[in-house]
Order: structure tokens, then sequence, then C-alpha cells
């Protein structure tokens, strides 16, 4: 056995003991998403496991090194380096199943994994080395200077998987999250009313984790401080919290079924019945009308069928006030109206230029406005006020009001408090 590893003192016996700890960590969070995986549809968390099947992988070939079991590095080393490349593939196929409806993986998938193939082909000759060779290799026993064609080409082979590749990967990968993350959001915004219970920070969090995580993972290697104690004591702390939360988020995430909807951008909006006053934001809203008209020009709905049914939702909206219903979807919506939701998506698009979320919230701050104006209601707080409008929470309704009006609830409940004052003092001397 080529096994050289120094007798333990007790500093190293608590590092190994480190190093084991995330390899143990995530085989059980690995163990745990694939025995819940039916509570979700289990595409997602079958994903998620596969990804800590991968770390657990990872970090056990850093616990080999570490004890310098170069005998068991020799059967792993050729799957490492595609195991590696594998990582952010498998967590951006994860971040994909649970904001893309009813996600399968296919065959157009697969693309995403062709440089872990390909390093894994051209990593083939290590397979013909004697076993001698593989593990002066591993062990760094042999001079590189002095070595053969073939070390030297399984060394090259080995930084453009990690220093080149790896990085590739990190750069193209946030930036495709990070669309698929403002498109989620999109979504999402264009079928609820209220997302407080919808939890969109987890993509965030595990964007600037795994960021952390491979930046940290670089500059290690980089700099040759992963040698250090300190420096393996918190790497191996940070792999641990990272893994950790991460885990416990996937085990909690739950898929967001959207049905039917599209993506717009973010435009100028109008509230219901609003008129546009500046001719910049006029002139955006008549280029924006063009891009609705060539986005939908598909749509069935004729002209007169669209006048019709924005008259029975604006009818909905102030007769029977379902905009005060803080959970209301535009699924909701569209069934009160006999249609689908993506003509009610249409419409609120074409006619308001707004989401479905900006457009009831719209209707929210409307009827906010309202009760703060009158006397009558001066007894309710800012909180109540926001929960007889509709919204579920006082920090969303803040930050909605603020952004329909330019000023705050507080700001405004004031000022309406000092003119109806004004009121009654003028009403006094009459």
């Amino acid at each position: 056995m080529y096994n050289f590893a120094p007798k333990e003192t007790g500093v190293e016996s608590f590092l190994t003991i480190l190093y084991a700890l995330p390899v143990y960590q995530c085989m059980v969070m690995a163990f745990l998403l694939f025995i819940s995986r039916s509570e979700t549809g289990g595409s997602s968390r079958i994903i998620f496991g596969v990804f800590y099947v991968f770390l657990s992988v990872y970090f056990g070939f850093n616990l080999l090194y570490r004890l310098k079991f170069f005998s068991a590095l020799t059967y792993l080393y050729y799957p490492i380096l595609p195991v590696i490349l594998c990582l952010i593939p498998v967590f951006y196929l994860y971040i994909l199943s649970v904001t893309r409806n009813n996600f399968r993986f296919t065959i157009r998938d697969s693309i995403h994994f062709l440089p872990a193939a390909a390093i894994l082909i051209l990593n083939t000759p290590f397979l013909f080395m004697t076993f001698a060779q593989k593990i002066g290799y591993l062990s760094f026993a042999v001079e590189f200077r002095k070595s053969g064609p073939l070390v030297l080409y399984l060394l090259i082979i080995y930084i453009i998987a990690i220093y080149l590749v790896v990085n590739i990967q990190l750069v193209v990968y946030l930036i495709l999250t990070v669309k698929k993350y403002r498109k989620h959001l999109s979504l999402i915004e264009n079928h609820y009313s209220s997302t407080e219970q919808i939890d969109t920070s987890w993509t965030r969090s595990f964007m600037i984790s795994f960021l952390i995580f491979f930046i940290f993972n670089n500059l290690l290697y980089v700099i040759g401080f992963s040698q250090h104690r300190i420096a393996g004591v918190l790497y191996t702390a940070s792999m641990l919290l990272i893994t950790l939360f991460a885990g416990i988020r996937g085990l909690k995430q739950k898929a967001i079924t959207i049905s039917g909807l599209e993506v717009i951008e973010e435009i100028p909006s109008l509230s219901p019945g609003e008129e546009a006053s500046e001719p910049a934001e006029l002139t955006e809203i008549i280029r924006n009308e063009k891009t609705f008209a060539l986005k939908y020009q598909g749509s069935p709905l004729t002209p007169d069928q669209k006048t019709q049914l924005a008259a029975k939702l604006e009818s909905l909206m102030k007769n029977e006030r379902v905009f005060t219903q803080s959970d209301l979807t535009i699924d909701q919506l569209a069934e009160r109206l006999n249609t689908n939701s993506k003509y009610i998506s249409q419409i609120i698009n074409e006619f308001y230029h707004q989401n479905y979320y900006h457009y009831i919230n719209s209707y929210r701050i409307n009827e906010a406005k309202s009760l703060m104006t009158d006397p009558a209601n001066d007894k309710y707080s800012i909180l109540g006020i926001s929960n007889i409008a509709g919204f579920a929470s006082k920090s969303t309704f803040n930050t909605a009001f603020r952004k329909f009006t330019g000023i705050t609830p507080s700001e405004f409940k004031n000022n309406a408090l000092t003119v109806n004052s004004k009121d009654r003092e003028n009403m006094k001397l009459q």
C-alpha cells in the first residue's frame, strides 16, 4: 500500500475530522433529498441530491489526499475532474427545476455536461499508466521538469479543467442563473398579487453562497495557501456552513407552478384610469404598445373581445373589490371572468402597461389612499389600513405605496390629517 500519512498529532487528528465532516454532511443531505423527493414531484430534489453526491465525492477526494491514501486516489482521480466540472451545471439544472413548470431532464440538457465528458476523454491516458507512475504523479514524487510527456500532458489537462473550464463555467452559469432569477420574478409578478408567502431570496442566497465557494476554492489553490492549517480550518468550516444552509433550503424549497403566463419587461405603467402626462413617458408607452401589439399578434382575442374583457375586469375590481383579497391570483381572477389567465395577462399588459402584481396593487394603493383621507378612519393604524386594502404585510404596503406615490404611507396619512384638521377649523369659522 502506497500510503504516506505520518502519525497524526492531536491537531492533525482534529483537522482530519474536520475534513471528514463535509463528506458525511453531503452524504446525509443527498440521502434526505432522495427519500423526500415525492413531496415535490421528485425532479428538483433528485437533481439536488445528485449535486450533493458529487460534492461528497469531491470532499472525499480532498480527505483522502489529506490522509495521503494515494492507493485509493489512483481509482478516484480519473472521474474526479469530470465530477468537479459537473457541479456547476447540476446546480444550474436544479435552479431550472424549481423555476420551470414540469421540468424534465431532456437530451438537450446533456449539452451542459459536454465539458466534463471532454475532460474525461482527454484524461483517459491516466488509465494506461502503471500503478507506480500513478502514485508518483498523485504524490508529486516525480519532478515535473524531468517527467515524461505523459505526466506533463496530464498536468496540462488538470490545469485546463480546474483553472480554465471551471472559471468559465462560473461566469457563464452565474449570468444564466441571474437571468433565470429575474425571469422567475417576472413570472411570479404576472401570477400572484402577493408574494409574501413565496420565497424567492433562496436563489440569490444560493448564487452568493456558491460564488463564494468557488472563488474561495480557487484562491486557496492559486496562492498556495491551502497547505496552511488555518486556511484548511476556515475553508472546511465555510464549506460546512454553505452546504448545510443549501441543503436545508433545498429540503424546504417547493417548486412554484405558474400556468400559461409570459414574461414582460419592467415598463412605465399607468394606474387604472391614469393618463400619461410627461412626453418622454408617453413616447415610451407608445413604443411598448407597439411591442405588445407584436407580442400578442397571434392572440385569438378580437378588439371587441378585449374591450369587453377589460370592462368586465374593471367592473370586478370596482364593484366586487376582489383586490382586497390578499392572496388573489390571476388564475382565480380568470375563473371569476370565465376566461383563462393568459387573456387576463394580455389585457393588463395592453390596457394598463403593467404586470398582474402591479395592476392589483395599484387598486390597493388607491383604496388605501381613500381610507387615509377619510377622517372616519383615523382610528386605524397603517397596518390596519394596509390589511383592509388587501396587503398581506406592512413592509410590502410601504414599498408599493412609495413606488406608486413617491412618499411613505405615514407621510401621506400625516398630510391627510393636516388637511382634515384645517378643513374642520374652516368649518368652525364658517
